[in-house]
């Protein structure tokens, strides 16, 4: 019965964690945060099913992300709001 206990809550814990999105770039994206909480649409950023996002790269998260964060008024828009790894430097 304990083993019971343990699995379903190893179970459940798992259903509620962020999937949190790691790029080289330092860039750390919260996929679960915004599909629930703030687009809620997956066709916002994904132009057919779920999955990888036709034409996704620098040029895409600028102008997308950005312009998204600046229509609702919330999330970063400067450079280290949203690079924050090592990898990314001022210049």
């Amino acid at each position: 019965m304990k083993v019971l206990m343990v699995l379903l809550l190893l179970i459940a814990s798992t259903a509620y964690a962020d999937e949190m999105l790691q790029f080289k770039n330092g860039m750390k994206f919260n996929h679960t945060k915004h599909q629930t909480e703030k687009v809620g649409i997956c066709s916002a950023c994904h132009e057919n099913d779920p999955g990888k996002i036709a034409g996704f790269g620098k040029e895409w998260s600028h102008k997308n992300c950005i312009e998204c964060h600046d229509t609702f008024k919330e999330g970063p828009t400067s450079c280290e709001g949203c690079h924050t790894g090592s990898e990314f430097k001022t210049k």
